[in-house]
């Protein structure tokens, strides 16, 4: 009726344009639709640098944003990208970044913030979703704390100043008689000096002298800590200082030397021996931020959303800390069982607050309705534990268990000692654990020997078979079942061979007395030689002879130092990168956090998949399905990251279509 109309009112030439306009209208509309288009959405995801904080809030926020159904690769095409502590390097990635026609942008850290923030000024105006900053309203990029909604139109995050006078409270509260505290803290950062402020305000109010050392990088930390050891004060501070954190373990040994504590407001800094945490849970924020993120790219504008301080708060008490220190500090029952987490004299690593901050607004009850017990079996701390260990609580949350709830963890780690590792599996058996989880090779073989037939899922495993799982992957022990990680040794050989085509001899280190390490050599062995390659394999047996032995490989006219995945060289791949460094070999690796120790590159399994794959079929192992009708499950998914900057070294350039191809790019 609207175009006969129109008709009798409109010349021809108009007619044509009104329906025209109409098509056009409603053709725009539908294009404007999150979803209406199959094209993936742009996303770049930008961090200053790769610290173990930084790394969980940029996990949760991946994971946010899956939850909501931008997984990458389907609903987005998510590009990462990693400054690596650069400043150059970081301005130089937020200028593609807001160059490259992307449809959001989300930053970690308040350098990221500020150096895509300011690069964004111009033009193109980005939308852009910012967390893990301590103090938005300071770092110069124009929110106004007093009005939240007073921020650049295209921009929106959330804040997480430190609680810091609590932080002061609870070391007054630990030791009644401290008078003095140092700090070293580097000017250049305006997160680090908000909360350095934070502390002048709190030590003035408790009648503490809080004594400053500037550095302005990690190389000049150890000396900043030494200078504040010589001036008597009784505790070390640490903030939310990037350059500090870079060189945490410096500081923390050198407090040891001085027999003086250190306390932060940066979790989980008490795994590596500080005396307690009080701060963000990173990994929380991680997921805010990934939901607000999911709320832009759903259509909400930015300039609705106003600038918020977000701080789930996460206290980590360490008592193996408090032991080797002098009189005077002290740990109340009431403040540990006010801890979320404890780190017990013996190092185990103890949830005490097991209620999850973010979950599933509806979460299935167990089919028994009883509250089980659960047992994680950790060789050995690395990288790869800790995100095989995230996984699996995420896999337990998924599959609609929460801790605390359905379930209580007791999570055991034998350090790397055999002994300790038997003893662990003895223990958790005689208290009648429900279910054991292992973690490694090694911890899947004790928990085989020693389990009595206690139901048992594992994680990190080479190849379960070799361990002696089963006889095949489905006709397996029927206690037994798990996910495993078949090694990605012929995709980065196919990569490497394009990249260096003259490649000829390829070397590794592996350790003999570990089945899966001697697994993954044999594989990577049977890979080269189908490639015409000649693989040159040097045993190892401790960490003390790993440096020695990478520069004696290094020595032998290898092209590559293609490097497997296995407990010893994860826990030392420092020493190898050091080696591969000096003697200039290229240094691929097959553990994704191996890049920020200059790897050209690392083509691997996903961990953080690998534990939650596990963790969701230890949800179903509670729930009553037998166990011997439950296959071993491979992991699948494969992660590239691609070092630019060690690529140059060498004079490598990376296809635009590997770049393309990669999951993270090092700029």
């Amino acid at each position: 009726m609207m175009f006969n109309a129109a008709r009798k009112l409109l010349p021809g030439f108009a007619l044509i344009f009104l329906i025209s306009a109409v098509l056009l209208y409603s053709d725009w509309a539908g294009r404007e639709r999150p979803g209406a288009s199959d094209v993936p959405l742009r996303v770049a995801l930008v961090q200053y640098t790769s610290q173990s904080v930084i790394d969980q809030s940029v996990q949760g926020t991946i994971e946010a944003l899956g939850a909501r159904g931008y997984v990458d690769g389907a609903r987005i095409r998510l590009q990462r990208f990693n400054a690596q502590g650069d400043l150059p390097t970081a301005n130089a990635i937020a200028r593609e970044v807001v160059a490259g026609q992307k449809d959001l942008v989300i930053t970690a850290t308040t350098i990221s913030l500020q150096t895509v923030a300011n690069a964004n000024q111009a033009a193109t105006k980005t939308k852009h979703v910012f967390g893990t900053v301590s103090d938005p309203f300071h770092a110069g990029v124009g929110i106004d704390k007093e009005h939240p909604l007073d921020h650049p139109k295209w921009l929106t995050g959330y804040g997480s100043m430190p609680p810091v006078l609590d932080c002061f409270l609870l070391a007054r509260q630990m030791n009644p008689a401290l008078r003095k505290v140092g700090v070293a803290w580097n000017p250049t950062e305006a997160n680090s000096e908000a909360a350095v402020k934070l502390a002048r305000a709190a030590c003035t109010s408790l009648s503490i002298e809080l004594v400053e050392a500037n550095v302005t990088s990690s190389n000049e930390v150890a000396e900043g800590i030494a200078a504040l050891t010589t001036r008597g004060v009784q505790a070390i501070w640490v903030g939310s200082d990037v350059a500090v954190l870079t060189a945490i373990e410096l500081v923390i040994t050198a407090a040891s030397r001085a027999r003086i504590p250190v306390f932060t407001v940066i979790p989980p800094t008490a795994q590596s021996g500080s005396l307690f945490d009080l701060g963000a849970n990173y990994h929380e924020i991680g997921m805010q931020v990934g939901n607000l993120a999911a709320d832009v790219l759903d259509g909400k504008d930015p300039a609705t959303i106003p600038v918020e301080n977000r701080m789930p708060k996460l206290f980590v008490i360490n008592r193996k800390a408090l032991a080797a220190l002098p009189g005077g500090w002290t740990m109340s029952d009431e403040l540990l069982k006010q801890a979320d987490v404890v780190i017990e004299l013996d190092g185990r690593r103890v949830a005490r607050q097991q209620q999850p901050k973010s979950q599933p607004t509806e979460v299935a009850k167990p089919a028994s309705g009883k509250k089980f017990q659960v047992d994680l079996i950790e060789y050995v701390d690395t990288p790869n534990v800790d995100l095989a260990r995230d996984g699996l609580m995420a896999g337990f949350l998924s599959g609609g268990m929460v801790m605390g709830r359905d379930f209580d963890l007791r999570h055991r780690s034998a350090q790397g000692d055999m002994a300790t590792l038997a003893t662990i599996v003895d223990a958790a058996t005689s208290a009648g654990t429900d279910l054991l989880i292992s973690a490694t090779t090694p911890a899947l073989q004790m928990c085989l020997q020693r389990g009595r037939g206690t139901p048992l899922v594992f994680t990190l495993v080479a190849d379960p078979l070799v361990a002696g799982a089963g006889k095949t992957y489905a006709d397996h022990l029927p206690f037994v079942t798990g996910s495993y990680l078949p090694a990605a040794h012929q995709e980065a050989i196919d990569i490497l061979r394009v990249l260096m085509p003259n490649l000829r001899r390829i070397g590794t280190l592996f350790v003999p007395a570990e089945v899966n390490s001697v697994f993954y050599k044999d594989d990577l062995l049977k890979v080269a030689l189908s490639a015409g390659l000649t693989l040159i394999a040097v045993g190892v047996s401790s960490t003390g002879e790993v440096a020695d032995a990478a520069r004696a490989l290094c020595s032998q006219d290898i092209d590559a130092f293609c490097q497997i995945s296995d407990n010893l060289s994860g826990a030392s791949f420092a020493a190898i990168a050091q080696a591969a460094k000096q003697s200039r070999k290229p240094l691929i690796s097959f553990a994704s956090g191996h890049v920020s120790f200059g790897a050209l590159m690392t083509v691997a399994r996903d961990f953080h998949d690998n534990g939650e794959l596990s963790g969701r079929m230890a949800v179903r192992v509670l729930r009553g399905e037998p166990i011997a009708q439950m296959p071993f499950a491979p992991v699948t998914k494969l992660r590239i990251v691609i070092n630019n900057g060690a690529a140059a070294q060498f004079g490598i350039t990376f296809p635009t279509s590997m770049l393309d191809r990669a999951n993270e790019v090092i700029r």
